[in-house]
């Protein structure tokens, strides 16, 4: 009886999640709290899912829940910290999600432990590195991690999402990225604009789109003051553009910018001082500089892209390449705000879901 006892046992510990083994020690923002067996390595899975942020993690919510086998790529430690999921902290413009610190990251935690838990936990695979390869062999995709390890699915969905453009002072992006910690730089006019209700705000930028930015902050939100700096570049501001800025009194400032000003360990914005001496006061900054994609595994399966960069897909998420999905921020045509993110993870899934059960 003991020995059938154990023999239980250790089937369990093989085969199920389990919670990552010290749970005296906290286990730190970054890190992924969840470990499971590992997928067998000539299988072909049915779903593959690269990528962890908001996208990611709905899609694998979803894909679980249809009682699909997935493997989910949640990017190495390096690459998580430097995501776009990692720098959003309170999001209050979603109902439900303000409750969270650093909300895509304590969602993916609590998604990811939940999952390990429930009646599907043997549909769950988390690997906790990067995928530097994919190819697609015979309609099956074949995936390489930064180890040297190769992974097969069927379904491919790639969640990988993009970067927002820092501006650089005194030759370096570290000056800004306290206040961008704290969010008192932020670079979304729909998600954090309204943190500019009645504040002396600065936009950094120096595009046609910036400044029109800059506009919609003015016209919404009763601003105190709006000053565009565009950070030593020249403006690239139409007619029509340079008119609205002179009726709103929205000062243009081209000198490079010499120092962000404020208290950086409690991430409070007071100003930015330019190279030409020039202080200019502000409780809230805007970075309007652009983005940057991580499309580079779509680019290596010949995925079409757009101008900016972003995957293009039809109305249900897939690419060009057959059976290759985009959710999320890197997919062209769509906003990038974590309900969209959802929205086209569960569309994407429940297509998929339908191919593998036709």
């Amino acid at each position: 009886m003991k020995i059938c006892t154990i023999l239980v046992l250790l089937s369990a510990l093989f085969y199920y999640p389990t919670i990552k083994a010290n749970q005296n020690k906290a286990i730190g923002q970054g890190q992924i709290p969840v470990i499971t067996h590992k997928p067998n390595e000539e299988k072909v899975y049915p779903i593959g899912i690269i990528g962890a942020g908001a996208a990611g993690i709905m899609a694998l919510k979803r894909a679980i829940l249809n009682n699909d086998e997935v493997l989910i790529f949640t990017g190495a430690k390096q690459e998580r910290r430097g995501s776009r999921g990692n720098w959003v902290k309170k999001v209050d413009n979603i109902p439900g999600l303000a409750k969270y610190e650093r909300t895509v990251v304590d969602l993916r935690n609590e998604v990811l432990e939940e999952l390990s838990k429930g009646s599907f936990r043997h549909n769950l695979y988390i690997i906790d590195n990067s995928i530097t390869s994919i190819k697609k062999e015979n309609e099956i995709f074949k995936l390489s991690d930064g180890m040297g390890q190769s992974y097969f699915v069927k379904y491919l969905i790639l969640a990988t999402g993009i970067m927002d453009e820092q501006p650089k002072i005194q030759g370096s992006i570290r000056e800004i990225l306290p206040f961008a910690n704290g969010q008192t730089v932020a670079y979304c006019t729909l998600c954090d604009g309204h943190r500019s209700f009645g504040k002396k705000t600065v936009l950094i930028g120096h595009s046609e789109s910036a400044a029109k930015m800059a506009l919609a902050l003015v016209e919404k939100y009763k601003i105190a003051s709006m000053t565009i700096l565009t950070n030593g570049q020249k403006p690239q501001f139409n007619q029509e553009v340079v008119k609205r800025i002179n009726d709103h009194h929205i000062m243009v400032l081209e000198a490079p910018i010499q120092e962000v000003m404020g208290n950086k360990e409690a991430k409070q914005l007071t100003g930015f001082k330019l190279q030409n001496g020039k202080v200019v006061e502000a409780e809230m900054g805007y970075v309007a500089l652009g983005i940057r994609p991580n499309n580079q595994l779509a680019l290596q399966l010949g995925a079409t892209v757009e101008n900016q960069g972003l995957v293009v897909t039809d109305s249900n998420g897939e690419t060009n390449i057959p059976n290759l999905f985009v959710v999320g921020d890197l997919r062209a045509n769509s906003m990038k705000q974590i309900y969209t993110a959802w929205q086209h993870a569960v569309e994407s899934v429940q297509v998929i879901n339908r191919r593998i059960r036709e």
